[in-house]
């Protein structure tokens, strides 16, 4: 026997017979019968039938439960009424709040109409606190107005006329000197209201300088001489004070002129000050509460002087100025206004 080599004797496992594969086509190709017979036996037990009959007894029982347990959980009418008693009561406290609260709210908007109403007390609390704060407030103010000039009676222009240019020669002829030497100016333009009717007066020409030393110079030129003749043209310069400043002058002015009458020498301070000084001795006016002693002082006829912080505070409010219809300007144009909004564009 050779090793390594089966004997022919012993058993060998059988062959299985190979399983016909299904391709997609065969149920196309194929006859039904062979696809049958290769398709595998089913390896479950077809069911009984079941002998038991359906009873329609049981499931209308079943039913009849079922409906008596719905209409057991619906809500009866006592319950529907319940419940609508509760929202009335529930809407009916929620419109009692908001009708308290629309009262208290009319009741405090009243108050506040009548608060308004009544006239404010004839005495303040601090009069003496408030005129000083005043004055200061004033001083500032004027204080912002140092380098400005009013010149009255220029006639304005159709079209307007070129101010600094007029004012350069103005102000060079009151100085003594040539007309073409330079005038430094910050701006010119006129006052801010509306351009005045034919035959009423022109507005003031408000100019701002950039010496003061120079506005001075002008300001002493004037003392000796109210107005100047210019171009056929009765021009007067003043300085440009504060509304609360021209209004406290004006009505010093009863006593002003007394003092003229008398020959009494008299200035005005800043803060809002009427000095006067005599034999040494300083008196001033700085509020409306100093007129008696300052009248009684000097042995002043008496006279009758508004309270001039009481009639500011009154002043009406000015009126809307009329504004110029927009004009459409060119690139040029908007480039140059940008130039001269920028900050030290006109120093």
């Amino acid at each position: 026997m050779v090793r390594g080599k089966k004997p022919p004797s012993d058993p060998q496992t059988p062959v299985r017979p190979p399983r016909a594969a299904t391709r997609p086509l065969d149920g196309y190709l194929l006859p039904a019968a062979r696809l049958a017979s290769c398709s595998p036996a089913p390896k479950m037990v077809d069911a009984t039938p079941s002998t038991t009959g359906h009873d329609p007894s049981a499931a209308i029982a079943k039913l009849e439960l079922r409906l008596q347990s719905i209409l057991a959980g619906m809500p009866t009418k006592t319950d529907l009424a319940d419940m609508l008693t509760d929202l009335h009561a529930s809407v009916r406290r929620d419109v009692e709040e908001v009708r308290g609260e629309v009262t208290d709210l009319g009741g405090r908007v009243t108050r506040l109409e009548q608060t308004v109403a009544e006239q404010p007390p004839a005495t303040r609390e601090h009069p003496a606190a408030y005129s000083e704060l005043r004055r200061l407030v004033d001083d500032v103010d004027n204080w912002g107005r140092r380098n400005n000039l009013r010149i009255r009676g220029l006639k304005e222009m159709d079209p307007p006329e070129q101010l600094e240019e007029l004012l350069c020669r103005f102000f060079n002829e009151v100085l003594g000197r040539a007309p073409a030497s330079p005038i430094e100016l910050n701006r010119a333009h006129r006052a801010l209201r509306p351009r005045p009717q034919e035959g009423e007066p022109p507005r003031d020409v408000i100019c701002n300088f950039a010496s003061y030393r120079l506005k001075d110079q002008l300001m002493k030129h004037t003392r000796n001489a109210r107005k100047w003749d210019f171009e056929g043209q009765s021009l007067e310069l003043y300085h440009d004070l504060t509304p609360f400043t021209l209004a406290a002058r004006r009505h010093l002015r009863p006593i002003t002129q007394a003092l003229t009458q008398r020959h009494i020498p008299y200035r005005w301070g800043f803060p809002l000050a009427l000095t006067v000084r005599i034999d040494g001795t300083t008196h001033s006016i700085c509020c409306p509460r100093d007129v008696p002693d300052f009248v009684a002082t000097l042995h002043l006829p008496p006279m009758e002087v508004l309270d001039w912080e009481r009639a500011e505070s009154r002043r009406p409010g000015r009126q809307a100025r009329p504004q110029r219809p927009l004009r459409h300007r060119g690139a040029g144009e908007d480039r140059a206004a940008g130039e001269r909004d920028l900050p030290g564009a006109d120093m």
